[in-house]
């Protein structure tokens, strides 16, 4: 989450290329529409985010249920090189812009440093998955989860260039659709989930562990979008959803060992995440302006 409040303080978004999740955006916000028209623009646009969820997961897990891992690594390597390469060299590139604004390192360079950077990241990310630790007697953990929480970064910072009532729309639909992916019987998370478990294998994805927790690349995508998008409106608006966002992770652990099944690790801190959000930007944020003006201090 810091590295996309970063992000967001030092590139000029507005320099930078339209986010490629734009493309399945079914409608497009515009400040002169109506209510109405906003509100059905973003619930269609949340059900093509969804939409676009449920067919990748579930891709995966009919892979994976018939055993077709070469193509399921195949489909992960190639994301992975996407975001560290094609989408961290534009990254870089704005950062560059931001410190460098004469232009002094040239684009090939910082081409060369995402080029030199995105080997060694894929490479940590799949060293376990594809043997490597076990051929070459290590492992590359600390490198591993550096490298997927740099891309869930990169990712949430792009979808931060939603608009801002679609970005909201679509973090509710994603917590909607982690419920029924992991708790209902037939899920596709629940199903993924299994299926390792009884052939006692990790699970086929990009996996941040920790403690002995297990958190998906989109909670972390998700969690980053939401502070980020908070990030964006005021900071009182961003420490309030930085809040939520780890009291709502702390409440689904502390729920774990009571009910003894896996969780869905979004819906608690979304839904704190958007509440404290609104509540901050309609009632705190108000009140303290009106507070200023009249030179009231506590």
């Amino acid at each position: 989450m810091a590295i996309v409040v970063y992000l967001l303080k030092t590139v000029d978004a507005a320099e930078q290329p339209a986010s490629g999740f734009s493309e399945i955006m079914v409608y497009q916000e515009h400040s002169s529409d109506d209510a109405a028209t906003i509100a059905g623009g973003v619930a269609l646009n949340a059900l093509a985010m969804v939409a676009l969820l449920f067919v990748v997961t579930s891709g995966l897990v009919l892979l994976y249920r018939f055993s077709c891992y070469a193509a399921i690594y195949g489909f992960l390597l190639f994301s992975v090189v996407g975001a560290l390469f094609v989408s961290g060299s534009e990254l870089l590139r704005g950062v560059r812009d931001a410190y460098d604004p004469a232009g002094t390192l040239p684009d090939l360079a910082v081409l060369a440093a995402a080029g030199a950077f995105a080997p060694f990241g894929t490479a940590a990310v799949f060293w376990s998955d594809l043997g490597c630790a076990r051929r070459c007697g290590f492992d590359l953990p600390r490198s591993r989860q550096t490298s997927l929480v740099l891309i869930s970064a990169i990712i949430a910072y792009n979808l931060t260039k939603l608009p801002e009532w679609t970005t909201w729309g679509v973090l509710g639909a994603v917590a909607l659709w982690d419920i029924v992916a992991v708790l209902t019987p037939r899920g596709p998370l629940k199903v993924l989930v299994e299926t390792a478990e009884q052939r006692n294998e990790p699970i086929p994805g990009l996996v941040y562990e920790g403690h002995g927790i297990k958190l998906g690349l989109g909670d972390f995508v998700f969690y980053s979008l939401l502070v980020g998008r908070a990030c964006l409106s005021s900071i009182t608006a961003f420490a309030a959803c930085a809040i939520a966002v780890l009291a709502g992770l702390c409440a689904t652990l502390a729920l774990l060992p009571v009910l003894e099944r896996v969780l869905p690790a979004l819906p608690i801190s979304v839904a704190v995440g958007i509440l404290f959000y609104f509540i901050s930007s309609s009632l705190i944020e108000p009140l303290a302006a009106f507070a200023a003006d009249q030179s009231l201090f506590l």
